[in-house]
């Protein structure tokens, strides 16, 4: 076959793709017997949707609440478990001017996603921690079987269950609200290829046994090993993520981050909880050549805003291959004490342009088995040794107005900011968290916003 005869035959077959492709319909006064293809004629679950999609569909979700009626398992109010290709996407979006709520409970999670080629946009995935007592959470760590009431999870792209040779990837979760989940808020577990951006991640993890955080990657499963950013989480806006239930594993408080990448190495250290000041395990377990094979690519935490959560701002544990640039993090560690932004038992970690504010007592960062970590460009108002780069400023940052709810606060920088103008090139966003131009001065500013 000549390459003109080639080039028609791939042609032909993404148009034909593209001519089967179909928009899908969901809303809240649908019905499941109807054909789903226009909103007069609209499904009324989720779930429904998911089990006829095929690549290049949309599925348009207009308003309404979106519960678990009609599941008949505890699993999730939607499980998505048919891929796209990567010519044909599937895309899961709000119909425009419209606010779908996905309301999960007693269930594992809201939105599971069992495949590849996905987007989820501008969905809202609203947790029941508004009805849960502490108390009852904390006696369901004696129930050998969790209660899934207790560890919900908002958005979970979820590998485990999946064979080694398909493992979800090539997600993007964008403009979505993840909030009072019991669970975890936005989380992959043996995935690739995963964007988190634009969301607004908040009052997640609070009654889960699992240590559980706002975003969250954990043991990143390579699809390939491509040039370029395989996991990205730019453009968040995350708080008070925080565990008031000890971690099952090690019977005491844990994680609670904003953002954390969890464990892409497979050596067999010591396992501990994330801030190593408890021990999970004497030994890791062996890991078989068959297993997840060792993460060699790279990830992105970029031009978020991450405060008042119960454990880091920002951190990787046993995580290798990471730039954090252009983040604001504001007095984080208000359950676990732990540091702002920190790298843990990782390597080659760039930390770069960000700042960060301690609570009063708080600390800046920590430096425990650490290889290959660029630290330069920060901004904090504390004076610390740990990790010092040449040019970091100890300065206030002269925040507009700070205040732990993040759809109130203004985390901009006022004129005569030492962070303006004052960041490096080096790395640098090409954008901020509203995704204004930068830089805009003589040089692109600290932190998430280019004033």
């Amino acid at each position: 076959m000549d390459k003109r005869t080639l080039l028609s035959v791939v042609v032909a077959g993404i148009c034909a793709v593209s001519m089967q492709a179909k928009d899908w319909y969901v809303t809240g006064q649908g019905s499941d017997s109807n054909d789903g293809l226009s909103e007069a004629t609209a499904f009324r679950t989720l779930q429904r949707a998911a089990d006829v999609v095929n690549p290049g569909d949309v599925v348009n979700i207009g308003d309404g609440d979106y519960t678990m009626e009609g599941q008949d398992d505890n699993e999730a109010v939607v499980d998505i478990t048919r891929s796209g290709t990567p010519d044909a996407w599937i895309t899961w979006r709000a119909i425009p001017g419209q606010t779908p709520v996905v309301r999960p409970s007693d269930c594992w999670s809201g939105i599971r996603i069992r495949a590849s080629y996905q987007i989820i946009e501008g969905i809202s995935v609203i947790g029941i921690n508004d009805s849960i007592a502490l108390k009852y959470a904390i006696a369901d760590l004696g129930n050998k079987s969790p209660d899934p009431r207790y560890n919900t999870n908002g958005i979970f792209m979820e590998g485990r269950r999946c064979p080694s040779d398909s493992k979800p990837h090539h997600v993007i979760i964008r403009n979505c609200t993840v909030a009072k989940c019991p669970g975890g808020g936005i989380t992959m577990i043996e995935g690739d290829y995963f964007t988190v951006e634009d969301c607004i991640v908040y009052n997640n993890c609070w009654f889960m046994r699992y240590g559980g955080s706002g975003i969250t990657t954990l043991n990143n499963w390579a699809y390939d090993n491509e040039p370029g950013y395989h996991i990205i989480i730019q453009r968040n806006l995350v708080w008070n993520n925080k565990c008031f239930v000890s971690w099952e594993k090690i019977g005491k408080l844990s994680d609670g981050n904003g953002i954390l990448l969890d464990v892409t190495n497979k050596d067999g250290q010591t396992l501990t909880n994330p801030d190593a000041d408890a021990i999970v395990s004497e030994t890791a377990a062996p890991v078989k050549k068959d297993e997840r094979p060792v993460w060699k690519n790279r990830a992105l935490i970029a031009n978020n805003v991450s405060a008042y959560n119960g454990g880091s701002g920002i951190h990787t544990f046993r995580t290798s291959h990471v730039d954090i640039l252009n983040n604001t993090t504001y007095w984080n560690g208000t359950n676990v004490d732990y540091e702002e932004i920190f790298p843990n038992n990782s390597v080659d970690v760039t930390i770069m342009n960000n700042i960060m504010v301690p609570r009063p007592g708080g600390r800046v960062t920590s430096d425990n088995r650490n290889t290959d970590i660029v630290w330069d460009y920060n901004l904090y108002p504390v004076e610390q040794d740990v990790l010092r780069g040449e040019h970091d400023i100890v300065a206030d940052p002269m925040f507009v107005c700070p205040d732990i709810d993040l759809s109130r606060a203004d985390f901009r920088l006022r004129k005569g900011s030492p962070a303006i103008d004052s960041g490096t090139s080096g790395k640098t966003r090409t954008d901020d968290v509203t995704g204004a131009r930068r830089p805009k001065g003589s040089g692109p500013d600290r932190g998430a916003y280019e004033r």
